[in-house]
C-alpha cells in the first residue's frame, strides 16, 4: 500500500515589497514564456506499508508544480499527474522520474487513464487535452504513452503518441478506467446532458471512441456516479441513489456495452453521512472489495457474510491519497 501527501511552497524573498499596480505593470509588459517560469515548488512525501501495519519506509522528492494528483493504480508503480506533466514513481526502490513532455491543454485541466496491458506487459498511460482556444467550444484529442522496464528512462523510451484524426465527442470527469484494451470516463457536460448514454470509451485496438449507455432507468445525471475497476470488469459505483447504500454495477461483457448487472449492494449503516459519499471501492481480492474509506483508512468487505473489517489506519498529512502497489525492483533507469 502506498500513500502520498503534497505540500506546495512558494521562494519569495520577504525582504523585497513593491506595490501591487507596479507589480501588474511589469507582468503585463513581459512576454508569456519569462512568466512560465513563476511556478511553485511542490513537495511530495510517499509512504509505504503492509495493508495491516505503518509506514515501513517514506521518502519525499520536490517538483515545480502547484497541484498534482495521484493517479489509481495497483501495480509496481505509482504515477503523478501535474499541470506541468507526468510523474512516475517505484516506492520499493525510492525512485522517482518524469515522463516525457505531454501535449498542453488550452483549459489547464488534467484528464487521463492508466491501465496495465499483461500481454504486451506494459504500462499504458492516455492523456486527454483540449487544443481549442473557444471558451464556449472544445477540441480534445488524445495521445498514449506505453512503458515497460525496457523502455523507460533510457535513449529509447519513446514518447507521447498523439492519435491523429480522433477527438472525444464530450467532455469528460474522473480518471480513465482501463478494461479489456479501452479506456471508459463518465461524460461531464456543463450544457448538455446526453442522457442514459453516460460513459465515453476509447478502444486501443481501433483508437475509435465511442460512447456506453449506463443501467436502464435508475441513472441520474445530476448525481456523482464513478467508475472502477473490478474482476477485470468495468464497474459504475451509486452511492448516491439509496441512503447508506453503495450499489456496485457491474459490465461483464465489453462486448455488450450497456449491459449491467447489479453485482454488490453493500450496506453502509456502520459509517457517517459524510463518509459514505467518500468510498472508493479499489479492488476485489481473495473475496473481500478493499475500499478507501474518505482517504482515512483501509477497509476489507467480505462479499459473502457481508461484513467489513479494517486493515489500515491512513497516516496524517495535506491532500492524503491511498493507492495499492506490488513491491518490485522495476527499474526507472533514472541512477
Amino acid at each position: 500500500m502506498a500513500t502520498a501527501t503534497a505540500t506546495a511552497t512558494a521562494e519569495a524573498d520577504a525582504s523585497v515589497s513593491l506595490p501591487d499596480d507596479l507589480i501588474i505593470n511589469i507582468l503585463t509588459r513581459l512576454p508569456a514564456k519569462p512568466l512560465c517560469k513563476f511556478s511553485e515548488n511542490m513537495t511530495l512525501r510517499v509512504a509505504c506499508s503492509q495493508m495491516n501495519s505503518y509506514p515501513y519506509h517514506e521518502f519525499a522528492v520536490t517538483i515545480k508544480e502547484s497541484t498534482v494528483h495521484m493517479l489509481p493504480s495497483r501495480w509496481e508503480l505509482v504515477f503523478f499527474a501535474g499541470e506541468n506533466g507526468f510523474y512516475v514513481c517505484n516506492p520499493s526502490i525510492q525512485e522517482f522520474l518524469k515522463l516525457p513532455h505531454c501535449s498542453t491543454c488550452t483549459s489547464g485541466e488534467v484528464n487521463a487513464g492508466l491501465g496495465f496491458d499483461f500481454v504486451t506487459k506494459e504500462y499504458v498511460l492516455v492523456h486527454l487535452f483540449d487544443r481549442s482556444l473557444d471558451t464556449y467550444d472544445c477540441d480534445i484529442g488524445i495521445e498514449v504513452l506505453r512503458l515497460s522496464e525496457c523502455r523507460i528512462g533510457g535513449d529509447d523510451s519513446g514518447g507521447w503518441k498523439v492519435v491523429e484524426g480522433k477527438n472525444c465527442p464530450y467532455q469528460i470527469r474522473g480518471w480513465g478506467v482501463f478494461v479489456g484494451n479501452s479506456f471508459y470516463w463518465m461524460i461531464w457536460d456543463e450544457f448538455e446532458q446526453p442522457g442514459e448514454e453516460a460513459i465515453v470509451r476509447f478502444d486501443l485496438d481501433t483508437e475509435e471512441f465511442g460512447v456506453v449507455a449506463a443501467p436502464k432507468g435508475c441513472f441520474d445525471t445530476e448525481e456523482v456516479w464513478f467508475l472502477v475497476e473490478l474482476r477485470g470488469f468495468l464497474c459504475l459505483v451509486d452511492s448516491t441513489t439509496r441512503p447508506l447504500t453503495i450499489d456496485i454495477w457491474m459490465m461483464k461483457d465489453c462486448e455488450k456495452p450497456g449491459e449491467w448487472v447489479r453485482e454488490y449492494s453493500i450496506d453502509l449503516n456502520g459509517f457517517s453521512n459524510e463518509i459514505t459519499k467518500s468510498i472508493v471501492p479499489l479492488e476485489y481480492r481473495d473475496g473481500e472489495i478493499l475500499i478507501d474509506s474518505n482517504q482515512q483508512s483501509l477497509e476489507a468487505y467480505n462479499v459473502e457474510n457481508k461484513s467489513f473489517r479494517r486493515m489500515s489506519n491512513r497516516i496524517e498529512g495535506n491532500w492524503t491519497w491511498l493507492r495499492l502497489y506490488t513491491d518490485s525492483f522495476f527499474s526507472l533507469g533514472s541512477r
